[in-house]
């Protein structure tokens, strides 16, 4: 209880000081004008039974590591899905490749079944004449 009714003399001298003057009255800031930031021994912790405030810098340094970690995680992640899609077209362009060539092997064999196939009606022919 004493902390916050520190807080709010500060406030309320602060407010005083500020409006006092004509300048500060006439500046060109809408509404009321900041009130500076509390000193870390007007501030309560917010769990009563806290020995200190909790340590923001720490905080705010854990809190960009992590979220500097979850960036490479999601990169990594993107990477990863970008070779994944380069395998499929892969794979896929081979499958098609290896499907023509099966069918140009068929083909040519066929022909050539067809080239044997004349050949012996060219010499049953010959063999005619």
């Amino acid at each position: 209880m004493l902390v916050s009714a520190n807080l709010g003399f500060a406030r309320a001298s602060s407010m005083r000081a500020s409006s006092a003057t004509p300048a500060a009255a006439s500046s060109t800031a809408v509404g009321p004008p900041p009130s500076p930031a509390p000193s870390p021994a007007a501030i309560a912790p917010l769990d009563v039974t806290a020995e200190s405030l909790p340590d923001t810098d720490v905080l705010a340094d854990a809190v960009a590591h992590r979220a500097e970690l979850m960036v490479v995680k999601q990169n990594e992640a993107d990477e990863q899905l970008r070779i994944d899609r380069m395998r499929a077209e892969f794979d896929n362009a081979q499958a098609e490749r290896a499907e023509l060539m099966r069918e140009m092997n068929v083909l040519r064999d066929m022909a050539l079944e067809q080239q044997k196939r004349d050949d012996e009606v060219l010499k049953k022919w010959i063999a005619l004449i």
